[in-house]
């Protein structure tokens, strides 16, 4: 009986065992719940032809208060009342062209409705004087020292993006109007206030404060208008005679910090004006930094605001710049404010041109591996999104709020798809069918058919193919290839699978695709037709068999790529090629497959290739290959000039954990490289030698007390040990975390109590208590972090606090923070479930076969017995 009972335990731990080893595959979710609605631009029935806000700002009350004049037409005759989008705002009274009229709120449409006297037309025009005062929730920040935080500016900045102005100012709050605007903002010394437009003038009033006129005269969307408010130092440089500021917070480093951060700005915009045939076309071009600002940037007509987090000193400019946003801000002065997307489903139209004219920009000032590397980024960021989240088309109508499609298929999936119509067109007629664009629409909103006309009647060509698979429809080709010779015919056989799963949005996929045949004496490049088939068969006349064949060599096409190759022919195409994409798809191939000759094709490309994203690449392949060869090989990776290289092969020897006689190597990287974000990837592999834990804990505790650019090195100290202690991570994780604590670190430090958590049933619901308790937190970026934290934690008991703090949050961003928290809580609480049930009747099956078990040795024994034996 004891034996059939310890096996049927055997059976059980056998089982736990099993459910716990399965993978933890993502699934992907619908981009948008069931029932959500398709949203389409809403009805205007006025053009806004000017708005002048007359506001005064009063940090201490965290309130503004003064009068919105909005001038307007009817589009249509008989209109009897005015709506405005207004959230929160308390209204004095309103005035149609100087008379008294009755209005009335909506706070659940957030609309303002004001009674006309009689019905107007089109040849009328009508001026709206709103007076109102409101204590912003969204779209208008006060920022600034408390206790906690006694060294932090005072500052005020709006956020308009997507639909947040109408927080703090009634206005037709939607992208398909524009309007010419004026900002007279009061404030009290030494507050300085940065808007659009040209600075009018500077008024000093009786009472002692001053009041700062800004014009924009060049129409723009609503949400472009805004305010930057502080105590600025000012950095004056120029382009063509027009005035090129940076306002930053004042300290002793003020001035070499914006020079650094954004003294590449008058080479942006010459870039830019070149480029596009349309000189910058605004008065000024300024740029705001600001605290503990929610975005990177935000493309404010002439007025770009930049979170604080880009300023940076000389040794983090080792490893960091702020080149890519202010090239991305400055691209959307043509791409975003020039020209606007008319609703939000074609937001591609803003994000998805700033991120690719971002990459032209690095292209141009760098060379074309900085473009390539650029793009490569962009490859992997929409990949990831796509297997781990949701396929969606980058155009549709069909999203939960507008904010929602600020994701990676507006921005860098959409850059991607320009790269496809540049190849597409070539480089001549991209240019002239850019020009086109922006001569037919500057000034103008679009939608993704009018750029595809422009394109198309610039240059000819047929982009049907490409909009309608990239772009109104989901996913890409995903190939699955492999390559033969035929000596008889004297040709390349190619046999190219579609494997994506087909649904109704993801089809089959069309493309041209250049092959290039790498022979002993030169690489011949053919172009393709790859036809809309599952298979297809393509032959390539050859003079001699290639040594190899690869696809796509300059990385033009969106795709996945199976390719059928052994690792001699990976070498021959690391060793061969010329392009950036077929470098790096040779490199991550080799780091797959492993095996002597790929460590060493990986060791000679981590010390010969030119290019920094080369070896930094090989670096982590090499980590991914593992063992003694391996960890040889990419030892000269340590000591290479480029820190971003040194710190790629740091952070690879996590996967060496059983090499201690790394540690004093970490710990010499830990507590000596000059690159902060070395020393940050020290202690991520140090959290990897769990064999030496008591010695290496002490480290990465030391750890905590080094300062760096971002708290890198806090932020990655405090992941490693909770990774690798969660016990001694729990209480430094904690007050880490806290607020008061370094503003940087203190979301990493959130990421490791989760860890905390996760790793240690004991610690599990001490860490819910913690992580719910900063659901109230006053950081807007730090609440972000809570959700995720939560969600990681995966303890259902948090759904309740996590509710009732979405019901809470003004911003609709944070709000989806909150369900998406929910939800997966929810998913987790249910898998958990079924799982237990499963346990449970297997648990029950098992009890049953040994009761049958235990039967038959009675009956075993019985018969033996009576036989004697």
């Amino acid at each position: 009986m004891t034996a059939q009972r310890s096996q049927a335990a055997r059976l059980l731990v056998f089982l736990l065992l099993a459910l716990a080893a399965l993978p933890g595959v993502a699934e992907r979710e619908p981009f948008a719940p069931d029932g959500t609605p398709l949203r389409y631009m809403p009805a205007r029935q006025y053009d806004l032809q000017h708005l002048k806000l007359d506001l005064a700002f009063d940090w201490d009350a965290k309130s503004v208060a003064g009068t919105a004049i909005e001038t307007l037409t009817p589009l249509l005759p008989g209109l009897d009342s005015l709506v405005f989008n207004a959230v929160g705002l308390e209204i004095g009274k309103v005035r149609v062209n100087g008379a008294e009229r009755p209005f009335s709120l909506d706070p659940q449409a957030q609309t303002l409705t004001v009674k006309l006297d009689r019905p107007y037309g089109p040849a009328d025009r009508i001026e709206a004087a709103i007076d109102y005062a409101a204590h912003p929730q969204a779209g208008l920040y006060f920022v600034g020292p408390d206790k906690a935080y006694p060294a932090k500016p005072r500052q005020i900045y709006s956020q308009g993006e997507s639909d947040l102005n109408r927080f703090w100012f009634p206005v037709w709050d939607s992208p398909n109007d524009r309007t010419t605007t004026e900002v007279v903002a009061t404030v009290k010394p030494p507050f300085e206030v940065v808007s659009n437009g040209r600075l009018v003038e500077v008024t000093d009033r009786p009472d002692g404060r001053r009041t700062w006129h800004w014009s924009m005269d060049f129409p723009h969307t609503t949400y472009l208008l805004s305010v930057a408010i502080g105590e600025f130092a000012k950095v004056s440089d120029q382009w063509q005679g027009i005035p090129v500021d940076y306002y930053v917070p004042k300290g002793p480093r003020a001035e070499e910090e914006a020079r650094r951060s954004f003294g590449m700005t008058p080479a942006v915009l010459d870039f830019y004006s070149k480029v596009t045939g349309r000189p910058y076309p605004y008065p000024k071009y300024a740029q705001a930094v600001v605290i503990d600002y929610m975005w990177g940037g935000m493309e404010n007509i002439s007025a770009t605001t930049q979170t604080s987090r880009t300023l940076h000193d000389a040794r983090a400019e080792l490893d960091f710049t702020s080149e890519g946003l202010v090239a991305h801000e400055a691209a959307h002065q043509w791409f975003g404010d020039l020209v606007t997307c008319q609703d939000w489903s074609n937001a591609w139209l803003n994000e998805g041109f700033a991120d690719y004219f971002t990459a032209l920009y690095e292209g141009n000032a760098h060379g074309p591996d900085e473009l390539q590397a650029q793009l490569d980024e962009y490859r992997r960021g929409y990949l990831r999104e796509d297997a781990n989240r949701y396929r969606r088309p980058i155009v549709t109508r069909r999203y939960a709020d507008s904010i929602a499609m600020f994701d990676g298929h507006t921005y860098v999936k959409g850059a991607l798809v320009l790269h496809m119509a540049h190849f597409l067109l070539g480089d001549e007629g991209w240019w002239k069918g850019i020009h086109a664009y922006l001569d037919r629409f500057g000034g103008h909103t679009v939608v993704t058919s009018d750029l595809q006309e422009a394109l198309e009647d610039a240059t000819g060509a047929s982009l049907g193919p490409l909009f309608e698979q990239y772009v109104y429809g989901a996913g890409h080709p995903e190939l699955k290839v492999r390559w033969s010779w035929q000596p008889e015919t004297r040709q390349v056989h190619l046999e190219i699978r579609q494997t994506q799963e087909l649904t109704a949005e993801t089809g089959l996929f069309s493309f041209p695709l250049e092959v290039a045949l790498v022979g002993e004496k030169e690489t011949v490049v053919r172009r393709l037709p790859v036809a809309a088939r599952a298979v297809q068969d393509l032959y390539l006349a050859s003079d001699e068999r290639p040594r190899t064949v690869v696809l796509d060599p300059k990385g033009w096409i969106l795709k996945t790529v199976d390719f059928d190759k052994p690792v001699a022919e990976w070498v021959i195409q690391l060793a061969t090629a010329t392009e950036l994409p077929t470098r790096l798809e040779a490199i991550r191939a080799l780091g797959a497959l492993g095996g002597a000759e790929a460590v060493a094709a990986l060791g000679r490309a981590l010390r010969e290739e030119p290019f920094h994203l080369a070896r930094r690449e090989a670096a982590k392949a090499l980590g991914a290959v593992g063992g003694d060869a391996a960890l040889e090989a990419l030892r000269p990776g340590l000591a290479d000039k480029d820190s971003r290289v040194r710190t790629d092969a740091l952070d690879a020897l996590q996967h060496f954990p059983t090499h201690t006689e790394l540690i004093p190597l970490l710990r010499r990287a830990l507590e000596h490289e000059e690159s902060y974000f070395a020393r940050a990837a020290a202690a991520t592999a140090l959290g990897a030698f769990e064999s030496r834990r008591e010695e290496v804990a002490p480290l990465l505790v030391a750890a905590l007390e080094q300062t760096s650019f971002h708290e890198v090195v806090r932020g990655s100290a405090i992941i490693a040990l909770g990774k690798l202690d969660p016990d001694r991570a729990f209480a430094p994780a904690q007050r880490l975390s806290a607020y008061g604590a370094p503003i940087d670190s203190r979301r990493s430090a959130l990421n490791a109590l989760a860890d905390v958590g996760s790793k240690s049933s004991r610690r599990r619901e001490e860490v819910r208590k913690v992580l719910v308790g900063y659901l109230d937190d006053p950081s807007y970026v730090f609440r972000e972090g809570v959700y995720a934290a939560i969600a990681i934690l995966g303890d259902a008991a948090a759904i309740p606090a996590v509710e009732r703090r979405g019901r809470l949050e003004a911003d609709v961003r944070q709000r989806l923070h909150a369900e998406k928290t929910v939800h997966d809580l929810q998913k987790k609480k249910a898998a958990a479930g079924k799982e237990e049930k499963a346990l449970r009747d297997r648990l029950e099956q098992l009890e049953r076969e040994s009761e049958v078990l235990k039967d038959r040795v009675r009956a075993l024994e019985e018969t033996k017995g009576g036989k004697g034996l």
